[in-house]
């Protein structure tokens, strides 16, 4: 099957590594694509931006389905383009409640291009239960969970005496969850030195300014998001935590970060998600994340082997080959649909 991805951010390549800023283009697109293509698929990955210059070669609309990522866009033209030359399959992959604040600054531009859809494709279960209500009739809503990303990591809990070092990792958008957080993390202080170390891209001098080098008397550093750095930090870290909130919008989240830190041997403290809940027996899941971390400091070692448990369910759950099978059983579905005549027009 021929099958072009059309990803929010561009895929580059650095010290022969192929990758991209954003996880969902990491996540939802190269890894499954990869895995498609050693099965023999022919799989092609377009960024938005570079869009418009590969639609005027020919090759472009000879593809049997096409799957719009994050779309900051209206590319419904070109979703229109394409149904009216060719018989291709329109898949639009959604990772968020656009619909919900705060992640609702694209709805305009979603209620724009889903009526031109062929499938949707939620990240969640939670999601596509609150898509229902702004997807139109007709349009069937399939749901694959996120790929797991890079090298198991066999898990390590070695705190130094007197010291716990967090991570957090991000989009900018949740670091208000953080600021939120760190009142509490604080209370920490009181057994131990706490360090705290934040990756994201940073998106401005105001921002990192919210988080000082201390805040409560957790010693806080900022570093700019990479995959280097992302594997530099999860290494010296002892526990990844992930606040969150029951906001509508963040309910419908994925794993993807509670996978992340798992499969690099961390522990994980978290809010409780409905998709984290799974993950309640290898992590601490809940709103209380001092608890959790208290937790995993008076129960080392119980901390290594719900680590290791949780990697063995990460990988029958979320490995590459399982989430390329799901999105090619969607495929294949898509492709035998037929088309609606609003769509032919």
């Amino acid at each position: 099957m021929r099958i072009t991805w059309i990803n929010p951010a561009p895929i580059v390549e650095t010290n022969g590594q192929k990758s991209s800023v954003r996880a969902c283009v990491r996540l939802r697109s190269m890894i499954p694509g990869n895995e498609l293509a050693r099965e023999g698929h022919d799989i092609s990955q377009i960024s938005l931006d570079s869009l418009k210059a590969s639609m005027t070669s020919p090759e472009f609309f000879q593809r049997d389905v096409f799957v719009f990522g994050k779309a900051f866009a209206d590319v419904s033209p070109v979703m229109k383009k394409i149904h009216a030359v060719t018989g291709a399959r329109i898949i639009v992959d959604i990772c968020d409640n656009i619909f919900a604040p705060p992640e609702d600054g694209l709805k305009h531009i979603y209620q724009a291009i889903l009526p031109h859809a062929d499938a949707i494709v939620a990240s969640s279960e939670m999601l596509k239960e609150a898509l229902s209500d702004d997807v139109p009739d007709g349009i069937p809503v399939y749901m694959i969970v996120d790929a797991v990303e890079g090298e198991r990591i066999s898990p390590v809990f070695k705190p130094l005496p007197g010291v716990i070092r967090l991570l957090w990792f991000g989009y900018p958008n949740n670091l208000p969850l953080l600021l939120r957080a760190l009142t509490n993390l604080s209370l920490l202080t009181t057994r131990f030195s706490v360090e705290l170390a934040i990756v994201t891209a940073w998106p401005s001098d105001a921002v990192r300014k919210m988080f000082p080098d201390s805040f409560g008397g957790v010693r806080i550093r900022r570093a700019e998001w990479s995959l280097q750095s992302m594997r530099d930090e999860l290494q010296l870290c002892d526990i990844v935590i992930v606040p969150s909130d029951a906001s509508q919008a963040r309910l419908t989240k994925s794993a993807n970060r509670v996978i992340t830190g798992l499969w690099a041997g961390k522990y994980v403290v978290g809010y409780p998600l409905p998709s984290y809940k799974p993950f309640g027996d290898f992590a601490s899941i809940g709103r209380d994340l001092v608890a959790g971390i208290q937790w995993a400091l008076d129960n080392r070692d119980l901390v290594l082997k719900r680590v290791e448990r949780g990697q063995r369910f990460i990988w029958q759950h979320y490995n590459p080959d399982i989430i390329a099978k799901s999105w090619e059983t969607v495929f294949n579905a898509v492709a035998k649909s037929q088309l609606s005549s609003s769509k032919n027009q």
